[in-house]
């Protein structure tokens, strides 16, 4: 049993791969989930339009909790009503746009703001609305602060006139005797005390709140209910994706050098692009099956809107599927056994997961973490598939994560291209 045992270590220590992911898996999963897996949103970026969007900006940059909780990146007097606002959300330019209502200063905040709020980002929004009542409620302290304040002012003036009154009552009382005494003596009466300065007292100021709900200030738009199952369902589709290309893939492919079948093809008249291509169409078209599968049943089963435009829909799966099928096609490069690809399939697909913003907002994670997320292909098709599916947004408005797919596309499925043909013309061995 001894012997077996030092046996299976040296195994273990031979097989560099397995030891690395052992030792390498604990502590990416410590710090992704250290550093990355945090629910709560810490501050919402804001536009604030409408023709008084300047006053009212400054007005809010006066609380506290806008201060710690918001960013007000834009002003646009220029740009005002719900359209507008769809247009900011749909970009992704904030999270949240304020709509001034055109109401005096001194008026409360709920009268003077309309707020729209991105549902299709689910804790973000959530973080938002509870922002945006914590302003009201802190603009509703400020106001019976200042009432409080008054009403005390007006109670110790009353305290005051009170005191005045009663010491000329006494000064009457006083003259009364006095005229009392004239009169007997026959002598000319002493003047009349003087009457009191009283102050004019003003009335008590009235706490001029409006009764607030937030479904009356707070408008969500693009996932009204904040459904979760709406928010989840675009990234599901990538998850789907990046599960068939990246680690089904690999596994095929390198079964094709376990069985001998590369070799074979390796020595056949065939160009190394057709084989190349006749390898990964099937899952191509295995991938593109599940999607539509999983697009309709989440329509038919949750009711998962499909506002925008089907190209740019199908056009940012092609180019995910060329990013996860090269990732795929790379592993089964770089691997002798299934086990092997497997392991390096998960190594890639875990960060994708955790680290892509379907699970955990990119905005609550450290910014390191994070800028790791941004360099993950399942991040941007999470935003195009979010964007098309929950905010019907253009292709103007999604440029940003197309250019980066593509980006990667060529990147990542031409170099493992490259080394597919680099295998496939030297017999199959890596």
């Amino acid at each position: 049993m001894k012997a077996l045992i030092i046996k299976e270590f040296q195994e273990l220590l031979k097989d560099r791969r397995t030891l690395a992911m052992l030792v390498v898996m604990p502590v990416l999963l410590l710090i992704i989930f250290g550093y990355a897996a945090n629910f709560s949103v810490s501050k919402v970026s804001v536009s604030v339009i409408g023709a008084h969007s300047e006053t009212l900006a400054a007005s809010i940059r006066g609380f506290k909790v806008a201060r710690e909780d918001m960013d007000i990146v834009a002003v646009d007097a220029s740009k005002s009503g719900r359209a507008a606002a769809e247009n900011i959300l749909k970009s992704q330019s904030s999270d949240v746009v304020i709509q001034s209502m055109g109401a005096a200063s001194g008026t409360p905040l709920s009268e003077r703001m309309k707020v729209y709020v991105d549902g299709s980002q689910l804790f973000t929004a959530q973080a938002a609305k509870k922002t945006i009542l914590q302003l009201v409620a802190q603009d509703a302290q400020t106001r019976i602060a200042t009432v409080t304040s008054k009403v005390t002012m007006l109670s110790e003036l009353s305290q005051n006139n009170a005191r005045e009154f009663k010491d000329y009552v006494s000064r009457l009382q006083e003259w009364r005797v006095a005229v009392s005494n004239a009169i007997e003596s026959g002598t000319v009466p002493p003047a009349a005390p003087t009457p009191p300065q009283i102050s004019q007292s003003a009335s008590i100021p009235k706490i001029s709140m409006s009764s607030f709900s937030d479904d009356s200030t707070v408008t969500v738009l693009f996932n009204p209910e904040l459904d979760t199952s709406w928010v989840m369902v675009p990234g599901l589709i990538g998850l789907i994706l990046t599960l068939i290309g990246t680690v089904i893939t690999s596994i095929g492919l390198v079964r094709e050098r376990e069985t001998g079948t590369l070799e074979q093809l390796a020595v056949m008249p065939i160009r190394s692009g057709s084989i190349i291509m006749g390898k990964i169409v099937p899952y191509f078209v295995l991938a593109i099956i599940d999607m539509l599968i999983v697009t309709f049943l989440a329509r038919w089963l949750f009711g998962v809107p499909f506002v925008g435009d089907v190209g740019t829909f199908v056009l940012a799966v092609l180019l995910f599927l060329f990013v996860v099928l090269g990732l795929g096609v790379l592993i089964s490069t770089l691997s002798q056994t299934s086990g092997q690809a497997i392991q390096m399939a998960l190594m890639i697909t875990m960060p994708q997961i955790l680290l892509s913003g379907i699970i955990f907002p990119l905005k609550s994670m450290a910014a390191a973490i994070r800028w790791i997320g941004y360099a993950l292909p399942l991040t941007w098709f999470n935003k195009v598939s979010q964007g098309v599916m929950l905010r019907g947004a253009s292709l103007q408005d999604l440029w940003l994560p197309l250019t980066v797919l593509a980006l990667e596309a060529v990147v990542i499925f031409g170099f493992a291209t490259l080394r597919m043909r680099y295998v496939l013309t030297h017999g199959g061995a890596r």
